[in-house]
């Protein structure tokens, strides 16, 4: 009885936790977000997810941003945020990342000694005309 009890606890966590999330936007509804030197590329937010047992880590969102789940790995850091918010900004083209927020959160939960903890991170990838320019230069010469 005991075994299949943690059983299910383990899949319920499993199939709770979700994976870590990367999202972008590019549409802005004609609201400038970048400096007047640069233009706005892209809105990113990162989450990254997971369950801790006395602050040691069961089931947490993978630091590769792939979709999946990682087992008794701690990937809620700020570089592994800000690792997948970077090479999210650069894919789409932005050669500069402003107004970055980081955030971490952690909730107890009913089961004792067990919590949620999340780190978001979001930021406005920017680029600007030298760097459209130089990047333009280079795939032109790579012809």
């Amino acid at each position: 009885m005991k075994k299949s009890i943690i059983s299910a606890a383990a899949a319920a966590l499993v199939a709770f936790t979700g994976c870590t999330t990367v999202e972008s936007t590019q549409k802005f509804n004609a609201v400038q977000l970048g400096t007047p030197d640069e233009k706005h590329i892209c809105q990113t937010h990162v989450e990254i997810p997971g369950y801790f047992f006395l602050g040691l880590p069961l089931v947490v969102g993978s630091a590769k941003g792939d979709g999946q789940t990682a087992f008794f790995r701690f990937n809620l850091t700020t570089e592994n945020a800000m690792y997948l918010l970077t090479r999210e900004v650069k894919s789409k083209g932005a050669s500069r990342l402003i107004n970055v927020h980081v955030q971490t959160t952690e909730q107890p939960m009913l089961i004792p000694f067990m919590s949620y903890r999340t780190i978001q991170a979001s930021g406005t990838g920017v680029g600007s005309r030298r760097a459209a320019l130089r990047n333009a230069e280079s795939a032109y010469d790579a012809r």
